[in-house]
């Protein structure tokens, strides 16, 4: 680089505020930090190089030898990577994706991800006569031969021995969902039950993990009755299948089931996720008689408005979404590895560099940890039903719209929902923007209460158990302006959102207790089934 170079990079930063002068800035910036990382280097053996704050970094070896050089030089190349690709100036869109995958390339070509760059996996393998090496690379075939990466030992769970163990039985099923009835724990149990709808895309235990966690048992010790949607894992034989089959099929037929069995016209219902999606799109097209027969609805990370879809945007344009429709056609079902993918690429460290460093370059094998274990069990999507989701609701933004979409032959407005609902959002939640679902509360026309929850898409609203929780929610906003605005004005209590939204259900739709039943099901229903059913034991196939 001569000097009427960076002169000339210098007088078009000055031409104003364009995306070549920002380019040519943050060029700049890297070739001087790159100058004086190279002279400290030669001058002072490394000294005077800052310890880096970033994990992947933290380890002594690090520290020693050409290896401050090595990191600190990546540290400087991924900055200047990911600032050029920010400054770009282009459409929103393009912008996103751009930034996007320059982190994620900037994160791929890491010193750490290598053994050849990895002083810690090179001291390990060291130490241990090679040993390291030898268990990584069998992890490494253990985990080409599942198509992808372990991030927990599955060996140490089953579905029904340590996972979903609370007891019931399934009194329903047809060819789309198996519903669960749940066995009292209390003596006396409130006759409105509680009917849950989870989402499609991955197997409702995650309400039921195991005593610590289940939301499913704590409802139960409260003295409420729970009724459970297990949703079929879809096979390519049934890639027709749509939102009018989940909507008619699914859930009104659990609602009406559950009505049977429980003899209540007053059921509580909730849906978490795309299960609270469909339960909009339900609940705006249901017909009166079924209607009637509701208390309220409960929303959790749920959307109508799709303006801001968060972070998985960067998958979902019309290219994007061309290729993989055209995968679709052959395949008749969106694997539902591929959106555990697709959701691992949004935390790349954490969710995949993470493991396979540790996993393949140390090789440790990973500890169990059941929420892992339930995200990589994972469920297909059919085709038509994914093409809608994404196409009409994502990208054209339609649920909003009043008439813009007709589900099982009925226009779409959601201001026909007009039972109290309950939303909740959790404030680190990058799949639903909580803002995005703040939205929700204008678009229905019924009274609602909005809460929001420190805490992640699965840990601030499912996994949320008040017994040591270090969660705390948001609630009582008076603006209702903005969501900025009901959160300066809501207050602030530490502990679960839990029991806050039961004393909600008992405000909005009051119902006696009695006597717990002592069956499950009824004549017509009976026990088909020990919970937590079979459909959910089925894989990808």
């Amino acid at each position: 680089m001569n000097k009427e170079f960076f002169k000339l990079l210098e007088d078009m930063n000055k031409s104003g505020d364009n995306p070549f002068g920002a380019w040519a800035e943050t060029w700049m910036s890297y070739q001087k930090d790159m100058a004086k990382l190279w002279m400290t280097t030669a001058l002072k053996a490394g000294e005077g190089l800052e310890p880096s704050k970033d994990n992947r970094f933290r380890g002594d070896a690090w520290n020693e030898g050409v290896f401050p050089l090595l990191r600190h030089s990546y540290e400087l190349t991924a900055k200047a990577m990911v600032d050029m690709a920010d400054k770009a100036g282009l459409s929103d869109q393009e912008q996103d994706k751009l930034s996007f995958y320059a982190r994620i390339a900037a994160d791929n070509m890491s010193p750490s991800n290598f053994l050849a760059t990895n002083p810690e996996a090179q001291k390990l393998a060291q130490e241990s006569g090679g040993q390291s090496l030898i268990d990584g690379y069998q992890n490494l075939m253990e985990d080409l031969e599942k198509g992808y990466i372990s991030t927990t030992d599955e060996d140490a769970f089953e579905v029904g021995k340590n996972l979903a163990t609370t007891p019931g039985s399934v009194i329903y099923r047809n060819d789309l969902i198996e519903l669960i009835q749940y066995k009292p724990m209390a003596a006396k149990t409130r006759k409105a039950p509680i009917l849950i709808v989870p989402p499609c895309v991955n197997k409702f235990y995650i309400f039921d993990l195991n005593e610590k966690k289940s939301m499913i048992r704590y409802l139960l010790e409260q003295g409420q009755s729970v009724f459970m949607i297990a949703w079929r894992n879809p096979s390519p034989e049934m890639g027709d299948l749509g939102w009018d089959e989940y909507v008619s099929d699914g859930i009104f037929e659990a609602l009406r089931v559950t009505t049977e069995v429980s003899k209540s016209d007053s059921v509580d219902i909730m849906g978490w996720c795309n299960g609270g999606t469909m339960l909009v799109a339900a609940l705006a097209v249901m017909p009166e008689d079924l209607k009637a027969k509701l208390g309220t609805a409960t929303f959790l990370s749920t959307m109508i408005d799709f303006s801001d879809s968060g972070q998985i945007k960067v998958f979902i344009d019309e290219p994007q979404v061309e290729a993989y429709n055209q995968r679709l056609k052959s395949e008749k079902v969106a694997p539902g590895r591929d959106i555990a993918n697709a959701m691992a690429m949004l935390h790349v460290n954490e969710s995949i560099w993470g493991f396979v460093v540790s996993n393949y370059l140390m090789g440790k094998s990973p500890a169990p940890f059941d929420v892992l274990y339930w995200n990589a069990d994972t469920q297909n999507l059919p085709a038509n039903w994914y093409s809608f989701f994404v196409e009409e609701m994502y990208m054209a933004n339609k649920l909003k719209e009043p008439g813009a979409l007709t589900i099982c032959g009925t226009p779409v407005d959601t201001s026909n929902i007009d039972v109290p609902c309950y939303f909740v959002a959790a404030d680190g939640d990058h799949i639903v923007p909580w803002k995005t679902s703040f939205t929700a509360t204008n678009l229905v026309s019924g009274p609602t209460e909005f809460v929001l929850t420190t805490g992640g898409h699965v840990s601030g609203t499912v996994i949320n158990h008040p017994v040591k929780t270090r969660r705390k929610f948001w609630a009582a906003g008076s603006d209702q302006s903005s969501a900025e605005g009901w959160q300066e004005s809501a207050s602030l209590t530490e502990g679960s959102w839990w029991p806050h939204w039961l004393e909600w259900l008992d405000q909005h739709n009051p119902a006696a207790r009695g006597a717990a039943a002592k069956t499950l099901g009824n004549r017509k229903y009976k026990r088909l089934a020990d919970a937590p059913g079979t459909y959910v034991l089925e894989g990808e196939g």
